[in-house]
């Protein structure tokens, strides 16, 4: 049973460096930044994309007439 003990505090030790260490967490603010501005900028890319095809069609459709 000692053992057991001895690797939950080994564990837990290696629990708390990981919570007091800072390196990456800038990265990571920089990151859930760049993906805040960059989803709702896909999704209108793509929503953009459709309007513009639609358009496009529409004028291909009345081009093609031919009494006009």
């Amino acid at each position: 049973m000692g053992g057991f003990k001895q690797a939950i505090r080994r564990i837990g030790g290696g629990l708390r460096w990981f919570h007091r260490d800072q390196r990456g967490a800038a990265m990571l603010e920089y990151a859930l930044i760049f993906a805040a501005v960059a989803i709702p900028i896909l999704a209108l890319f793509g929503k953009l994309f459709d309007i513009l095809a639609d358009y496009f069609g529409m004028i291909a459709f009345f081009v093609s007439w031919p009494f006009i």
